[in-house]
């Protein structure tokens, strides 16, 4: 397989200051209740055939532009033997777009396919979400929505990258009348194991749009669970869980998750471990206003999620969470706010850290730390990780007259996040960065940062798209897949014009989907660990429980006698256990390690015997 990185350029971590008169620009923004109407609006004539870096590939084009009404995931998955499925919504008939659907492209190791013609679907769709599917990831599946019928359109093929695809729609006897913006995983033993969340559209059970959950054992052919509301997501916490609320975890081990976010509800996770039968919601941030209703004012503004979000599972199975960061206000009854679009920053969160606003009265528990709010819950490069660049260096973000803002998202948004298999913790965002710039605006740039999990710090910000091709692109709905290697793997949108035409803020142009790769060396992280395995006399099985709390054990057959020795390191190679068993005789061996008091983290095991070795990781919490 032919790596492909892109050329970065690199900056540091402090914090610059920002223009405080711009800051204290305020827009009336509507609240975005989605619909699929599209704007008329004529080509612009700038648009075609861009030069690409040449350490990028173009997976697709499309003419719609609207990825999303808040956050994309689950569009990009890197299956366990290194090929790569994509997707994204796509139209390329600019008028009202009958041909939108699913665009797909596929990795097969060494090429992406050619950038498809027309969607995978055979109605109108739109939203797809994709994912793996089978014990050995073999299959694929996508929902996506029908919204002239407000139907779930599923696609599925027993083989990935080939093959025709058998499509149906949703059936189901109890539920909403209606259902779009779908989000889904596979999951399970067996990876076969469908989970689904969709938005009512219309109202549903006492809340003004509500979001239900499905699933289905058997990869979609039946389904156990239709259309419930979980509990601590119903009429009873909230008036609304809009579209595009939720974004999905991949299964790590037994553990499932979902993030449900916003900038008028808290901030929530549900986690099952037993497959969607049961879930725990756990509180990452308390709305300030619980219950907020339109119908309503309120006295004063606050800091809030800007309805961009993400999350992934660690190799304990810990959640991580990303968001973007903005500052509102209701003054007035109705679906109108005010929007304070210059207020930056990325957050995050883990499950080590407490809730944000637990104690439910702090506006500005989600104030970015530069702005001097001494009730400020957000600590620079700890729960706060990601803001505009210095690109000048003058210490001042400098931005030209006016900012583009996508619908209710903030200047630094849309994050992506992934935790690799050593506990390294990887964010990419869209930042509007300073001198890249068009007409009255700045440019969006897709930025990376990683914590490195060995020396408990974050890194250097990290331009993926400075390259000179970009100098006059518009980069955004970033996606990282949640698996890596030596690299991270990730896709995003490029467009010559910053905003939306599908909201009339430019007119219709091509949007290239772009994918991409960095080296982890880049974020000052080694490459090369992993397990090793040297076949012979000797097999040994991964330690249980993993991850392991106190006494863990390991199973070695051995078909010959000898000395037998076991050594465990922690990722930067420092020996922490030696466990020397002796001389032992052929046959199984059951060997008890004690970790307690280890620090929690990734470390490996290497069992010695006759000049042979294993090595495989452990995971201690």
């Amino acid at each position: 397989m032919v790596m492909m990185a892109v050329v970065v350029v690199t900056f540091s971590q402090n914090i610059p200051a920002v223009d405080k008169t711009k800051l204290k620009m305020s827009v009336k923004v509507e609240y975005v209740i989605p619909t699929d109407a599209v704007v008329t609006a004529p080509v612009n004539p700038q648009s075609g055939p861009r030069a690409f870096s040449a350490t990028e590939a173009n997976i697709g084009i499309t003419w719609y532009d609207l990825q999303t009404n808040k956050a994309v995931q689950n569009r990009i998955h890197r299956f366990e033997d290194g090929t790569i499925g994509a997707t994204w919504t796509m139209g390329m008939s600019a008028t009202n777009f009958p041909d939108r659907g699913t665009g797909y492209n596929y990795f097969d190791g060494t090429n992406w396919g050619p950038s498809p013609t027309a969607r995978l679907e055979s109605v109108r769709a739109g939203w797809p979400s994709y994912s793996a599917l089978g014990a050995d990831e073999e299959g694929e599946f996508i929902v996506s929505h029908d919204f002239a019928t407000s139907e779930l359109v599923f696609l599925k093929r027993e083989t990935k990258g080939t093959g025709a695809w058998t499509e149906w729609k949703y059936e189901y006897a109890n539920g909403p009348a209606t259902l779009s913006w779908p989000r889904h995983i596979a999951a399970g033993p067996d990876n076969n194991s469908i989970h689904i969340l969709a938005n009512s559209v219309n109202a549903y059970e006492g809340m003004t749009t509500a979001q239900v959950y499905s699933r289905s054992t058997d990869g979609g052919e039946t389904w156990d669970i239709q259309n419930i509301i979980i509990d601590g997501m119903g009429s009873d916490d909230y008036l609304d869980l809009a579209a595009d609320e939720i974004v999905w975890a991949e299964q790590v081990g037994n553990t499932i998750a979902f993030l449900c976010y916003g900038a008028w509800h808290d901030m929530f996770m549900m986690k099952s471990t037993d497959d969607g039968d049961t879930w725990e919601k756990t509180v990452i941030w308390v709305h300030p206003y619980p219950y907020f209703d339109w119908n309503v004012t309120i006295a004063d503004t606050f800091f809030c999620v800007d309805n961009s979000a993400t999350i992934a599972l660690g190799p304990d199975g810990k959640a991580h969470v990303a968001f973007g960061i903005n500052r509102v206000a209701h003054f007035e009854t109705g679906t109108t706010y005010t929007l304070w679009p210059l207020y930056d920053g990325v957050g995050y969160w883990n499950e080590d850290m407490p809730t944000f606003n637990e104690d439910v009265d702090n506006l500005n528990a989600l104030a970015p730390p530069q702005y001097g709010y001494a009730s400020s819950e957000m600590i620079e490069d700890v729960n706060y990780v990601g803001w505009m660049q210095d690109v000048d260096g003058d210490g001042i973000i400098t931005l030209n007259d006016d900012i583009l803002y996508y619908r209710e998202l903030g200047p630094s948004t849309m994050p992506s996040i992934s935790v690799d298999e050593y506990g390294n913790v990887f964010i990419l965002f869209a930042s509007t960065t300073e001198t890249y710039e068009i007409d009255v605006y700045n440019y969006k740039h897709v930025w990376a940062r990683a914590f490195n999990a060995t020396t408990g710090e974050w890194g250097s910000f990290n331009d993926l798209t400075s390259d000179i091709v970009h100098i006059f692109d518009e980069c955004i709905y970033p996606q990282l897949t949640q698996t890596s290697d030596d690299y991270i793997y990730y896709m995003y949108n490029a467009d010559i014009t910053p905003g939306v035409a599908l909201d009339d803020q430019h007119a219709y142009q091509e949007n290239r989907q772009v994918f991409g790769t960095v080296e982890k060396t880049l974020f000052g992280l080694p490459v090369g660990l992993g397990e090793q395995s040297d076949a012979g006399s000797m097999t040994v099985s991964q330690n249980y429980p993993n991850p392991a709390d106190g006494i863990t054990y390991v199973s070695i057959n051995t078909t010959e006698p000898g000395n037998l020795r076991i050594e465990l390191t922690n990722l930067i190679g420092q020996q922490v256990l030696n466990l020397d068993k002796g001389h032992v005789s052929t046959g199984n061996h059951l060997v008890t390690l004690d970790v307690t008091g280890l620090e929690a983290g990734t470390y490996f095991y290497t069992v010695f015997i006759n000049g042979e070795k294993v090595t495989k990781r452990m995971i201690i919490q």
